[in-house]
């Protein structure tokens, strides 16, 4: 009698199975409970034979050798195919922010259809909550699935009551911030051009938006303290998520000594206003950090925890409260953005008189606005600063009426 290989079971026959191991009463995370998972996942994972899972050794994990009988390939995994049923999700959108958790996915199928939720945070361990639900008689759904801080890649399947399945992936970002928020100040969209003629460099690596400040946080998270700048875009560039970018961060503690209005460097080209004389500068891009007192020989102060997320446009960083102190109503900060090389002395990127493949450009082509006959080596390097009420950027950052001083935003 010719011999057939057996149907693939469904998603939800295998979900009990496999959980078997963990609750078989020897405890989840025992040798023989881990050992047991391992195999049954691998069984239903690769296909594989009994005899052939027996067969394999540790050393086989790097040789990238089939280890799959070929007689059994063909029935396998071609002439076997998967049923097709249908499947759109209507939300979340992918590659969205979300505000908290639950998150709630809805779409349609095929009426009856039974609909798994796998949310996993590729932030946190690849921790995993499912979900399901049954498509009603219209064939929509609507199923909450929890979630935990970070970005969270959720598989949606649909599953027909004959094994017919659809897929769909989203990927979304629960932008959750431990602490007590104590500074939250917003700036405005398009004043990415300092005085308001900068020009972004001309190559494609610099994505509209990305010198663009939104909104800048202070968070009071326990032992440490955490700052928030979200961009307009936040694409990776040059493989970092923050690799255009450069942040700097002086801290105006009141009472603190010493203090400097000093920039980070002297070819940044401005100066910080006296009333925000700081004794902490915090300054992070995607290859590299800098946290200092203003000591005239600077001591390094600590690290800084840099992220930062394309999906939310966030670039987050923390310190140590024993490093920096409690921020408190009075503290002052003045935040500068601008663009990061490595290859600079000072870190930021340069300016020529129009922008070129890789630096930034005083003023577009045939600009007349007096600031285009300054010397590009002089401007201010500051792309996009956040300022106090009553302040304007444009003002604040044009060299061609005096020299620039920053001012800083106040913890209320």
């Amino acid at each position: 009698m010719r011999r057939r290989l057996p149907q693939v079971p469904r998603q939800d026959q295998m979900a009990a199975v496999l959980s078997v191991p963990r609750d078989s009463g020897r405890g989840p995370e025992t040798e023989l409970a881990l050992r047991d998972t391992a195999i049954m996942e691998l069984l239903y994972a690769t296909g594989i034979r009994v005899s052939e899972l027996c067969g394999l050794d540790i050393d086989d994990l790097d040789e990238g050798r089939n280890v799959v009988l070929p007689k059994a390939t063909y029935q396998r995994y071609v002439k076997h195919t998967q049923g097709a049923t249908t499947l759109a999700v209507t939300s979340p959108a992918d590659n969205s922010s979300v505000s908290g958790s639950p998150v709630t996915v809805t779409g349609t199928t095929a009426p009856g259809n039974t609909v798994y939720v796998a949310a996993t945070n590729t932030d946190a361990n690849s921790a995993t909550t499912l979900a399901t639900t049954i498509a009603g008689a219209s064939g929509a759904f609507s199923v909450d699935v929890a979630i935990t801080g970070g970005t969270s890649v959720l598989n949606i399947v649909a599953v027909s009551p004959s094994g017919a399945t659809a897929h769909a992936q989203r990927t979304i970002v629960f932008d959750f911030v431990p602490g007590q928020l104590i500074l939250d100040v917003s700036d405005p969209d398009g004043d990415d051009n300092g005085p308001g003629t900068y020009q972004y460099p001309t190559s494609d690596n610099f994505h509209a938006g990305a010198f663009d400040i939104e909104r800048f946080q202070v968070y009071d998270a326990g032992s440490d303290v955490i700052f928030r700048l979200k961009t307009r875009d936040l694409t990776p560039t040059f493989g970092s998520p923050l690799g255009a970018q450069l942040v700097d961060v002086y801290v105006h503690v009141p009472g603190a000594a010493p203090t400097s209005t000093a920039a980070s460097f002297a070819g940044r080209n401005y100066t910080i206003a006296p009333a925000f004389a700081w004794s902490r500068l915090i300054e992070v891009q995607g290859f590299g950090q800098r946290y200092i007192d203003a000591n005239s020989t600077p001591n390094t102060l600590g690290v800084v925890n840099i992220s930062a997320n394309a999906v939310s446009r966030f670039i987050t960083f923390r310190v140590s409260k024993a490093s920096l102190g409690t921020p408190a109503p009075g503290w002052g900060l003045t935040v500068v953005l601008t663009g990061q090389d490595g290859f600079s002395s000072d870190q930021a990127r340069g300016f020529q008189p129009t922008p070129q493949e890789f630096q930034f450009g005083v003023c577009a082509p045939g600009g007349t606005a007096p600031i285009c006959a300054v010397d590009p080596n002089t401007v201010p390097k500051a792309v996009d600063v956040i300022t106090p009420p009553g302040v304007a950027q444009s003002t604040e950052l044009d060299p061609t009426l005096g020299p620039v001083v920053l001012q800083g935003v106040t913890i209320p």
